[in-house]
């Protein structure tokens, strides 16, 4: 982390960056730094070519988002160095290509089991709770006191995000003790839950009922299918759809839940989630996706039928390997 401190010290010029399908631990550290780094004076930018979240529109909606094509406008041939966020891999980067090539420097700051420390400097805790926590640890580093509310919601929001509101074990100790430090900076917790999980709107609520009539149980494991066209009837983002697959997992007996997301006619997004033994990283690698062991995910360019197919073939090959199939 000393190599970081000084990074950030030194360089002037950041881009901001993370993974595609942005989710609160994504945009909560990235704002989180993004606010450090202008209050200590440096110049700094959000860039990530995808759309948000809507429950999530409270965090970001007073910021200013760039698209690659902007920044390189605004950059002109400037240098620049990236910090990329909660990604595991730098091919899912939601920015172009060239302007990742053309950064002086790359620091990768993750907690995914399947980082391959793609950065010039990495500061990777794979059993981390979530990125907005190594993030924190690298604020209070350099200068805790600076840690302001702004600061501090958008760290718990990714915080509790991605530790499901600290029902997840990856909640540890630190992870509490860092939460009631932002709290004490003025973080308003109640606001965070309610814009994340008490405000949904009607339509979601109509795509997550018709999306739970899809819903199978084999043994140990069940799924649900998002197909796009039901996107489209209920006028729902993509992008707004990660939660759903928790439906998949909630059921008694049921150790692993998996969601299909249909994103185009030979796109399959995959979400994987696991209660305790089974490690839902490894069934995604298969399928040259990656994650944690409890949360994970894969892209399948196949009709969605085949997609299914071939992931349900896994998870009983799975299932019998661990002494789960009957």
């Amino acid at each position: 982390m000393k190599d970081i401190i000084k990074y950030i010290k030194d360089e002037n010029t950041f881009l901001i960056t993370s993974h595609a399908s942005p989710d609160g631990d994504n945009v909560g550290s990235c704002l989180g730094m993004l606010e450090f780094l202008t209050k200590i004076g440096k110049e700094a930018y959000y860039v990530l070519d995808d759309s948000f979240p809507q429950n999530l529109s409270f965090l970001y909606e007073n910021y200013k988002i760039y698209e690659s094509e902007e920044i390189k406008e605004l950059l002109k041939e400037r240098p620049y160095s990236l910090i990329a966020l909660d990604c595991g891999d730098i091919k899912r980067l939601k920015i172009e290509p060239d302007l990742i090539e053309g950064a002086s420097l790359i620091c990768n700051i993750d907690h995914h089991k399947s980082n391959n420390n793609f950065g010039t400097l990495n500061y990777v805790v794979d059993n981390a709770s979530s990125t907005s926590e190594l993030v924190y640890n690298i604020l209070c580093a350099v200068d805790e006191n600076l840690i302001d509310e702004k600061i501090g919601i958008a760290l718990y929001t990714g915080l509790v995000t991605d530790t499901g509101n600290f029902m997840f074990e990856s909640a540890k100790d630190s992870s509490l003790i860092m939460a009631a430090k932002l709290l004490s900076k003025g973080v308003d917790k109640q606001k965070i839950i309610r814009s994340i999980y008490q405000s949904n709107s009607f339509d979601y609520l109509k795509l997550t009922a018709e999306v739970m009539m899809t819903l199978e149980k084999e043994k140990h494991f069940s799924y649900m299918i998002l197909e796009s066209s039901m996107l489209k009837k209920h006028s729902i983002d993509y992008n707004d759809t990660e939660g759903l697959v928790n439906h998949a997992l909630n059921i008694d007996g049921v150790e692993v839940g998996v969601l299909f997301k249909e994103q185009s006619e030979n796109v399959v997004k995959v979400s994987f989630r696991s209660k305790g033994w089974a490690n839902v990283n490894e069934i995604a690698k298969a399928f040259n996706g990656g994650g944690h062991e409890r949360a994970a995910g894969c892209t399948i360019n196949k009709p969605i039928d085949q997609a299914v197919y071939s992931v349900l073939e896994k998870l009983r090959e799975y299932m019998k390997i661990h002494g789960r199939s009957n």
